[in-house]
């Protein structure tokens, strides 16, 4: 079985083609040439039905008439701005002088095409008798120079033949008006199927997006799935043994205390896991961004570091949170968390000064120093941490510095930009929700 091969197109039929399907090409390219044509037919016509015709020479009333002919036709540049006006000025103009009805045909037609009521009906109406008036006229001549229609019956030029009856007339008529009323409802389907087609793919696409979406959320599922096998077993138990610790050291004060921390510390990171991985599994929920900790928390988060035995010194000022964007203000707490840790891992011992201020004028600014132990150089490399940290300061647009100074003092600098909450806008009272405190 063999496959017919394509039909080849020439350059030049495509490139008048995509042309043509501009309306104003159409009009000045297409229309105007056509119903100048038409027009000097039926004005010829009409001279030789007048017996006023001389060759080469038109009487001042067919240049008159030819004149608002052509005007008809120029008028067919505003057939989509004016479509009624246009229609009914062609219309008008066809049915009372001796012209043609192209104008009035074309326009009627690109009314059709975009719209089909009760006003196009009407002006159908008109258009029709317009049409049937110029036919009626064309038909009384006896000629083909006199009737431009008698060349149905011959081409002898010599012949006589009588005025066409009116039902030829009204068939004319209607053939015409059907044409072009055909015409228009093929390109109004055209058009109705080419919008189907792009809402098609629309759905199409978000279709697309839905199902990887659903492959996203799978994915989270099973990394969910793993990390909770992963961790949550080890968790459970640490906090078992912690607490048995706790229950046998009832004679030493130290290590039943420590245990308490440990056991607590372990049931906060059950808590804090099974957080995660609801957000993980839904994301938008809103159930979960409430359990996720934000600037409100840091207070308790610095009592919490305190209990483990970190000496901290803290000035805290929080301004108008409640209007905070929600990300802003969970991000600022996940940076005050890792930077206390990472106090307390790489400088066991040592105290940590903490200044945390959140205000719509300055935005979230976050200090955290400390001395580094004796055995660690000035020219250290910063671990994944705070390259987490740059990441996620980077990310909302803030700043991030990271220095040893002169007294070999770590320092971490952070500035984010404040960000109003949507639903809220920015309207805050000065002084609204502040807190402020000192533990050392």
């Amino acid at each position: 079985m063999t496959t017919a091969p394509a039909p080849v197109r020439r350059p030049g039929v495509k490139l008048w083609r995509e042309r043509l399907r501009r309306h104003q090409v159409r009009t000045w390219l297409l229309y105007l040439p056509l119903c100048t044509m038409s027009s000097s037919l039926a004005l010829g016509a009409f001279e030789y039905r007048r017996g006023g015709y001389v060759e080469g020479v038109m009487s001042n009333l067919a240049v008159g008439v030819w004149l608002v002919a052509m005007a008809a036709a120029v008028s067919l540049a505003w057939r989509r701005r004016l479509p009624e006006l246009v229609v009914l000025w062609a219309a008008l103009v066809t049915l009372v002088l001796p012209i043609d009805p192209v104008a009035a045909l074309i326009a009627f037609g690109s009314l059709m095409v975009r719209r089909l009521d009760r006003v196009t009906a009407a002006l159908g109406v008109l258009v029709t008798a317009a049409t049937g008036a110029a036919t009626w006229r064309d038909s009384r001549g006896t000629t083909i120079d006199s009737s431009f229609w008698q060349f149905l019956r011959s081409n002898d030029k010599s012949a006589t033949f009588a005025p066409l009856p009116w039902w030829v007339v009204a068939l004319i008529t209607v053939a015409l008006v059907g044409v072009v009323a055909g015409m228009a409802l093929l390109l109004r389907s055209r058009s109705s199927l080419t919008q189907v087609q792009l809402v098609v793919e629309e759905q199409r696409a978000a279709v697309d997006h839905l199902s990887d979406e659903v492959g996203r959320q799978a994915e989270r599922e099973r990394i969910a799935q793993e990390v909770h096998d992963a961790l949550g077993h080890r968790l459970s138990l640490l906090s078992l043994h912690a607490g048995a610790l706790e229950v046998t050291s009832e004679d030493n004060p130290r290590v039943a205390e420590s245990a308490a921390l440990v056991r607590a510390n372990a049931q906060q990171s059950m808590a804090d896991l099974r957080s995660l991985l609801a957000m993980l599994r839904q994301p938008d929920s809103p159930d979960v961004a409430a359990a996720v900790p934000s600037l409100d928390d840091v207070p308790a988060l610095i009592d919490e570091t305190v209990a483990t035995g970190v000496n901290i010194v803290s000035t805290v000022q929080l301004e108008a949170l409640a209007r905070l964007d929600d990300t802003t203000s969970r991000s600022a707490f996940r940076i005050v968390q890792e930077l206390l840790t990472n106090a307390r891992r790489h400088a066991p011992g040592i105290g940590v000064r903490v200044a945390i201020r959140a205000t719509p004028e300055l935005g979230v600014e976050i200090v955290v120093g400390n001395h580094l132990p004796s055995h660690v150089p000035v020219d250290f490399r910063p671990g994944s941490g705070l390259d987490g940290i740059r990441n996620r300061v980077t990310a909302l647009g803030g700043d991030f510095r990271c220095f040893v100074d002169g007294q070999r003092v770590f320092r971490v600098a952070v500035r984010l930009p404040w960000l109003w909450a949507a639903e809220l806008g920015p309207v805050w009272t000065p002084g609204e929700g502040v807190t402020g405190g000192a533990v050392s």
